[in-house]
């Protein structure tokens, strides 16, 4: 193996399928990438199969095993790239441990910041705990990424200098590529009985506002009785809960409810419905949103701060403007989409391999890892805007 070989090694730590989410096709089609370009990437993963042992990726048994299988790999020339959000004390303390272990081993150590830029545990006040756990965390890696130019301006809240954060949007080209995918007998007979569908992602969380969404469709179901809603999403642990508070809610005619779906029958379904409603406040831009816009499919969501201008917004927990904007959905579909621009999405995996290239052929963390030049000079080449929109002559 030839120097520049051994410096193409990569452990990628993050959610690999199933189930499928917004991380897990970013991995995937990372992974992708690297290794056309000859790296030997290998992935650890983190999802609920986490224990379920794979060629494709390497299993996590427990919090030993982790720190086990991140030490040996690290300690064989690997580079770190961990994954984040501000949702869970976990994940901080995985993301932490794989960066402190890539720079005692004087190996890259490069951070995805996968969350909005409003989170349960970050930003943070300053004078508490949470702020300082998070300031310490982001001095540790060599490289932040993240979704969008908001995100960074609440990284740069901790002090971190601006250069040292580069936004690159999850989503991408091979998000939207796709062949439309059969359906099971018991979704195409949903479709059948109404005479539209509505379509959300959700999980059994409190970001996603299930008791707000449930109270939605029982008020606009009262004057659309043949409107449907497809929830997809839920991972498998949560799906006995989903079903339960459908039941309680009762909403069970009313919801058909998947779990975790491929994503070429995600894409499917979301092609097929009226709108998408989008209810977490916590997600930043939104891959799905991105892929909805792209289809031509309306987004009703709650305004973020974040949102592409092109998503029809509700304040959150405003209850009349999201039925109103449901009401607009149905009455005037065709001006709805109208609407919508032309979407042009750029191939942000090429850009975040690119970086990842430049960083780590440099091989600057053995001889220095603070040398500022080496590690600073890949804060160029991408701006706020990661995608265009304009309307087709």
């Amino acid at each position: 193996m030839t120097a520049a070989d051994h410096r193409k090694r990569i452990l990628q730590i993050g959610n690999w399928p199933p189930p499928v989410c917004s991380w897990t096709m970013s991995l995937v089609g990372l992974r992708r990438e690297l290794e056309a370009r000859g790296w030997d990437c290998q992935v650890m993963n983190l999802n609920e199969n986490r224990k379920v042992r794979s060629p494709e990726y390497i299993d996590v048994q427990d919090g030993w095993d982790y720190l086990k299988k991140v030490t040996g790999l690290v300690a064989r020339g690997y580079a770190v790239h961990v994954r984040v959000n501000g949702e869970t004390r976990k994940g901080y303390v995985l993301a932490l441990t794989a960066l402190g272990l890539a720079r005692l081993f004087g190996r890259p150590a490069l951070l995805t910041y996968g969350g909005g830029h409003q989170q349960s545990f970050f930003p943070a006040p300053r004078k508490s705990f949470r702020f300082w756990a998070f300031w310490f965390l982001f001095r540790v890696p060599h490289k932040i990424y993240c979704n969008s130019n908001k995100v960074k301006q609440a990284l740069l809240t901790t002090g971190i200098r601006p250069e040292l954060v580069l936004p690159i949007p999850h989503f991408s080209t091979h998000y939207v590529q796709f062949t439309p995918a059969a359906l099971s007998a018991q979704v195409e007979d949903f479709y059948r009985r109404h005479d539209g569908i509505f379509f959300s992602y959700v999980c059994f969380r409190k970001e996603y506002a299930l008791n707000f969404l449930a109270d939605a469709i029982r008020r606009f179901r009262q004057d659309h009785p043949r409107i449907g809603f497809l929830f997809v999403g839920p991972q498998y642990r949560e799906l006995d809960q989903m079903r339960e508070f459908l039941r309680s809610q009762d909403l069970g005619t009313a919801v058909c409810l998947l779990g975790s779906i491929p994503h070429e029958l995600f894409l499917t379904l979301l092609s097929r419905s009226v709108a998408y409603i989008r209810t977490p406040v916590t997600d930043g831009v939104c891959s799905s949103v991105l892929e909805s816009l792209k289809l031509r499919i309306p987004v009703l969501a709650a305004d973020n701060g974040a949102r592409p201008s092109e998503t029809e917004m509700w304040k959150e927990g405003d209850l009349d403007g999201l039925l109103a904007l449901m009401e607009e959905a149905v009455t005037h579909h065709s001006d709805m989409v109208a609407r919508i621009p032309e979407i042009e999405v750029e191939d942000n995996t090429k850009k975040l391999a690119d970086s990842i290239e430049r960083l780590s052929l440099k091989n600057e963390p053995a001889k220095d890892p603070y040398n500022k030049k080496a590690w600073e000079a890949d804060s160029g080449g991408v701006g706020e805007e990661t995608f265009t929109s304009s309307r087709k002559s």
